[in-house]
């Protein structure tokens, strides 16, 4: 089996860029379009991270780097993106702490956990569905058509 790290970090570097290029369009956009570019960023690095991977490999992935592949770049993606609210609650909560004293109040309540944890896996779920058959039956298929 071949290291997958130049593949995770390809990964960050094209959803970052991305994310950083959606959150300019979704702040210019309305809110119900802008939205919808949270998983645009996503989408774009496993397409072009499953193509460099077929181009390198000559062949679609393993069951098991499948497997490592999707657990790594949905953790990568949330990761980056906690850590993004993180620090930007840092940043505003250094000129005004009751930022950061209201979202720990927001922690303890039920209701916004269980939203924001629904909101969450509605968004998830099928990213993570969605990326464990990309590099599954349609890998296959692509490289049949690439290299038949």
């Amino acid at each position: 089996m071949i290291s997958l790290r130049l593949y995770y970090i390809w990964f960050f570097i094209i959803c970052l860029v991305s994310t950083l290029i959606a959150g300019v369009l979704a702040a210019i956009l309305p809110n119900s379009i802008g939205g919808v570019l949270t998983a645009v960023p996503y989408l774009i690095a496993i397409i072009f991270v499953l193509f460099r991977f077929l181009k390198q490999q000559r062949r679609a992935p393993t069951v098991q780097e499948k497997k490592r592949l999707t657990f790594g770049f949905t953790l990568i993606f949330w990761g980056y993106n906690i850590f993004g609210l993180l620090l930007g609650l840092f940043i505003f909560a250094r000129k005004d702490p009751e930022i950061w004293q209201n979202f720990l109040l927001y922690l303890k309540q039920p209701q916004f956990l269980i939203a924001v944890l629904g909101m969450w896996a509605m968004l998830a779920i099928p990213l993570f569905l969605m990326t464990y058959w990309f590099y599954g039956p349609q890998a296959q298929r692509m490289v049949n058509k690439m290299f038949d």
